[in-house]
């Protein structure tokens, strides 16, 4: 599987869960997704910057994941393990296809 396309939008994605990790900063994702589709400067939430996106293969499925921190109270910006979510391991390898390893 081969990610061909991808962007990033708000569309639902109840029934996601987390999948794994990507390491990586705030800085090389936003180059790469640009803002995040979701954030909150309140420490007491449980996630305060996400991104959905939306990805293509060459096999023709769509994959929908996020990525996202989980419980730092603020939104980090230095390396961090963010959080990928999805409805299959697809998810974390389509992140690591477009963010990088």
């Amino acid at each position: 599987m081969k990610v061909t396309n991808f962007e990033c939008r708000w569309t639902p994605v109840g029934g996601s869960s987390f999948q794994g990790y990507i390491t990586t900063t705030y800085d090389k994702l936003f180059e790469i997704l640009g803002s995040p589709t979701f954030t909150t400067g309140d420490p007491e939430e449980k996630v305060n910057c996400e991104w959905i996106v939306n990805a293509e293969t060459d096999e023709g499925k769509s994959i929908r994941f996020t990525i996202y921190n989980w419980k730092t109270g603020y939104t980090p910006t230095e390396e961090y393990e963010w959080h990928v979510g999805g409805y299959d391991l697809d998810s974390v390898d389509a992140a690591h296809q477009i963010i990088g390893s």
